[in-house]
């Protein structure tokens, strides 16, 4: 089947000038045969290749988190830990409550990583210090 370049969709396998080539972008295809890649003018026409499928589409983009968020988010974790650590009286019930407090600053903190949290507290009551 003849379509113009700019009509595949990257991934796709088409022969041009006696080579087959597979579309990389709206500007160039790699040949299959060499590896080297070539600009091919939108226009051109091709002939796409019977087993010519496309590549399956890109996943989704994932949001990069804002560094400082992620900075924040592991000061918040850094103080957390050394809060319950130094609040530990070493008593099964302390021990129990820090593991508690560590998992959900680990959480939040994961939460944050996926670009998914916000970078609230993980003291009680506000007892940063």
């Amino acid at each position: 089947m003849e379509m113009k370049f700019h009509q595949l969709r990257p991934g796709q396998r088409f022969q041009w000038q006696g080579e087959t080539f597979e579309k990389l972008n709206p500007l160039l295809a790699r040949s299959t045969e060499s590896g080297t890649q070539r600009m091919v003018p939108r226009s051109t026409p091709v002939s796409v290749l019977a087993d010519g499928t496309a590549a399956p589409p890109p996943a989704a983009t994932r949001q990069v988190p804002d560094i400082q968020a992620i900075g924040r988010a592991f000061e918040d974790y850094h103080r957390s830990s050394l809060y319950w650590l130094e609040r530990s009286d070493g008593t099964a019930e302390a021990m129990a409550q820090a593991h508690q407090a560590l998992a959900t600053a680990r959480e939040r903190f994961l939460a944050v990583l996926e670009g998914e949290g916000k970078t609230a507290s993980a003291f009680p009551d506000g007892n940063a210090d």
